[in-house]
């Protein structure tokens, strides 16, 4: 696993469970992100619900949850999650947020490769 590129990942899917209002620039920087990384699209999605997810979607549960974001030290040492989950638990208000988000991230994505 190369720990740059993912850290590059962690830290552009990470403002995803910020406790703040998520602009259209935001989904534009994870869609550049993502193509300019060593992964598909496919596999960012899996990295999301697979090792981000599980870890961050608690902050969106918080009443006062983190808005400024996570320092790459938190990030290296939290994640990936430590326990690969087999499917997608949680609250479905936050699942339906965070799949609507990844939705406009994958628009982001096909027009910057358009």
């Amino acid at each position: 696993m190369n720990t740059e590129e993912r850290l590059k990942i962690w830290r552009a899917l990470s403002d995803l469970f910020l406790d703040t209002e998520i602009e259209g620039s935001t989904f534009k920087y994870i869609a550049r992100t993502v193509s300019e990384s060593e992964f598909s699209l496919s596999e960012v999605e899996n990295i999301l619900w697979y090792e981000v997810y599980p870890v961050l979607e608690s902050n969106l549960r918080s009443v006062a949850g983190v808005w400024e974001g996570w320092s790459d030290a938190w990030l290296l040492q939290n994640l990936p999650a430590a326990v690969r989950p087999t499917a997608i638990h949680g609250e479905p208000s936050i699942i339906k947020e965070i799949k609507r988000c990844w939705l406009l991230v994958a628009e982001a994505y096909a027009k910057q490769k358009a």
